[in-house]
């Protein structure tokens, strides 16, 4: 069983004078920042620590935003000092120990906005949730996939359409293009992070054939991207499970399902009103929908057995349009979604505000949940993770707000 406290907390941190005084006021004090934000045509920001993703920038990296006429330089560092003189710090990942933080705020220049920028859910990246003493006082603004983003990355969307540009009436039997049933990529987290999804795959192989792709599985599909298309394109479903059940996480596989492979997701994840809000309607199968996973097996095959029913899941072709959002605009590192910050700034000059980004709010740490209401899905979920580290929260905070506890 793994621990966490080497990778994410200092030692004997419940010894030192910040826990004391943490622990005195951080229910008591709501931390704000008051910027009057400057338009300017030239920022410098700096992305502090990252993870893969941001390897592929050469810093410092120079940018032209055309559309708000000014220009960006991105600096990567990992030492605190390097904030100073910057517009703007893009926080990616950890791990920090208390006392980075406490130097970090010491050093903050009157002004710095600080983002909170990931593409992952919570629960996986507790690793730069700052100490609660700087919990209303460390992040200004957010840059992830969630609706509630001050700044989007989502991965997707679906757009309903107008009556003016409605498409013809060309019927398509999408059955006939999809000789195959049910496929599964994965080269990650075999293992699993927030639940057992590779177990839950072979449980369900035992009652319909699921090809299996990438390392997760035991076939192998083409480093080129078409002919991977070409390949998953002949299957009807796909199942789309996610690494983790937090709200609104609806990731790339998910969206790939409708608009790449035009294929019927089956899905883990977010919850089915969240899908419902979020995906096109009647676009999905929700594992949570059936009292057992058999029973989500026959559903599967009844449907792939039925023009009729499969077509169905294909009507939302005619109402709307899904789109995705490329790497280069969810991450700020790139000029795409650098650009994005400067237009926020923009469109906030002149205007004071308290901006204020809680990463331990009901909508970021608390809002991960089971996989699942029904008791055979909860059964994938990893419960021994929260369980042991929300005892001791004082040490190990990062896994206290999962259950969505104030």
């Amino acid at each position: 069983m793994p621990s966490y406290d080497a990778r994410f907390f200092a030692p004997n941190y419940r010894k030192t004078a910040l826990f004391r005084k943490e622990m005195v006021v951080s229910h008591h004090f709501n931390y704000s920042h008051h910027f009057n934000y400057t338009k300017k045509n030239k920022y410098e920001f700096l992305a502090f620590k990252k993870k893969p993703g941001w390897k592929f920038v050469k810093y410092p990296a120079h940018y032209k935003c055309e559309k708000s006429k000014a220009t960006v330089t991105i600096h990567y560092s990992t030492k605190t000092s390097d904030i100073r003189g910057k517009d703007a710090v893009f926080f990616r990942t950890g791990p920090f120990e208390f006392n980075e933080w406490e130097e970090l705020q010491h050093l903050r220049p009157p002004g710095q906005i600080w983002i909170f920028v990931t593409q992952e859910p919570a629960s996986i990246v507790p690793c730069f949730l700052p100490p609660k003493i700087y919990r209303y006082k460390t992040f200004n603004w957010s840059f992830t996939f969630h609706s509630s983003s001050n700044i989007n990355g989502a991965y997707g969307w679906y757009t309903p359409f107008s009556q003016k540009v409605l498409p013809d009436n060309k019927t398509i039997n999408w059955i006939l293009q999809k000789p195959k049933n049910v496929a599964w990529i994965s080269s990650r987290h075999c293992e699993g992070l927030g639940w057992d999804r590779t177990k839950f795959v072979l449980d369900l192989k035992q009652y319909i054939p699921v090809d299996m792709y990438g390392k997760c599985g035991n076939r192998s599909l083409s480093r080129n991207s078409a002919t991977a298309t070409r390949v998953i394109q002949k299957y009807k479903f796909h199942l789309s499970l996610e690494n983790s059940c937090c709200s609104e996480y609806l990731s790339e596989k998910f969206w790939n399902a409708l608009q790449k492979w035009k294929s019927v997701p089956i899905v883990v994840g977010g919850t089915k009103e969240e899908y419902e809000r979020l995906a096109p309607p009647n676009s999905f199968i929700h594992a949570d929908d059936f009292p057992s996973i058999e029973a989500l097996a026959k559903h599967i095959e009844t449907v792939a057995a039925s023009e009729k029913l499969f077509n169905e899941y294909f009507k939302w072709h005619k109402e709307g349009s899904v789109h995705q959002q490329s790497f280069h605009l969810r991450h700020p590192v790139f000029k795409e979604g650098a650009c994005k910050v400067v237009q926020k700034i923009h469109q906030l000059c002149n205007s004071p505000s308290e901006d204020s980004f809680d990463p331990y709010s009901p909508k970021w740490f608390g809002s991960c949940y089971n996989c699942g209401k029904h008791a055979w899905i909860q059964n994938y979920n990893f419960m021994w993770r929260r369980t042991i580290f929300s005892h001791d929260w004082e040490d190990n905070r990062t896994l206290f707000f999962l259950d969505g506890r104030e």
